[in-house]
Order: structure tokens, then C-alpha cells, then sequence
């Protein structure tokens, strides 16, 4: 017998919650990646549309995970919200006032040996590394997000730390 509920889409405003509740952590997220809060939020705004598109059937249970996977795909891919023009649509269109954001300049030393560290490295550590540590998922989680095993996350997490740690020796010298 086949079970109809199991196959049951979630409802569009559940995941607008959950959303709206990850919002902070998903745009942080997203800005170490990017390092640019302009780029951050528009692929952030992308990967919440396409989490939308394709919400995941259990939402409880692997919504934050998809919300981070969604992310991270929209700034692999370069899947901006909204979309830019291509061709010669784009030299018509007029640019958008640039976003400033309101920056603490305590440790900026220390900040910015941290964020040029982490820069140098190759983007699927630097996700590893920022899922595990900024946005404590688990290993399962991760793997969902970086869509291979929990042991190839947990190898790439270990790599990640190895390589940031001897890049970020080699800069603060």
C-alpha cells in the first residue's frame, strides 16, 4: 500500500518561517563565501527562491540543511535573485546604489588576516569549514548540503582546518 501523506509538499508560509528564522545565519554564511555583502544577499535571496521552487518533503527534519544546500548551489552555480540580464538587455539597465553595511573595526587586524585566510581557500573547503564552524550543522547535515557521504565531509572538514591553519601562520607572520 503506498502512503499519500509521505509524499506531501510542505506549505509554501512553513517555509517562509523557516526562513525568516535562518535568515542571519544563511546571509553570514553566505558573505564568507562571496565576501561581498551585495553578492551575499541576492544569491541568499536565490537559494531561498529555489528552496521554494523545491522545498524538501520533510521539512522539520532537513529544512535548515536545504535552506543552507540552496545557498550554497545559488553561489556555485551564480544563481542570483533577482536574476541579472544577458546579452544586450544589460547594458540598458540602470545600476542599483550600492549597499553599505555598518562594519565593527575592533579586531579588523585579526579580521582580516582571518577572512583573507579563509579567502585562499578552495570553495568547497571554505563552505566545509564555515558550515561546521559558523553554522554548527552536523556532519549528516553538512553532507546534505555539500551532497556527498558524512565521511568525505568529515575528511573535507579535517583538510579545511589543516590548510586554514597553516595559511593563516603564514599571513600573520
Amino acid at each position: 500500500m503506498i502512503n499519500v501523506l509521505a509524499n506531501v509538499q510542505p506549505e509554501a508560509h512553513e517555509l517562509a518561517t523557516l526562513a525568516r528564522e535562518h535568515l542571519d545565519e544563511l546571509t553570514t554564511y553566505a558573505t564568507h563565501l562571496v565576501g561581498s555583502t551585495d553578492d551575499a544577499l541576492e544569491f541568499v535571496a536565490g537559494g531561498i527562491h529555489h528552496a521554494s521552487r523545491y522545498p524538501p518533503t520533510r521539512l522539520s527534519a532537513d529544512g535548515r540543511a536545504a535552506l543552507f544546500r540552496a545557498v550554497t548551489r545559488a553561489i556555485k552555480h551564480g544563481q542570483r535573485y533577482p536574476p541579472r540580464p544577458h546579452g544586450v538587455a544589460r547594458l540598458f539597465q540602470r545600476s542599483r546604489p550600492a549597499f553599505h553595511a555598518e562594519i565593527d573595526t575592533g579586531g579588523a587586524e585579526r579580521m582580516n588576516t582571518v577572512k583573507r585566510a579563509l579567502a585562499m581557500l578552495s570553495f568547497e573547503r571554505r563552505a566545509s569549514l564555515l558550515l561546521r564552524d559558523l553554522a554548527g550543522l552536523d556532519y549528516r547535515e553538512m553532507s546534505r548540503v555539500l551532497e556527498c557521504s558524512p565521511e568525505s565531509t568529515a575528511r573535507l572538514v579535517a583538510a579545511a582546518r589543516r590548510e586554514f591553519g597553516s595559511i593563516y601562520r603564514e599571513i600573520a607572520l
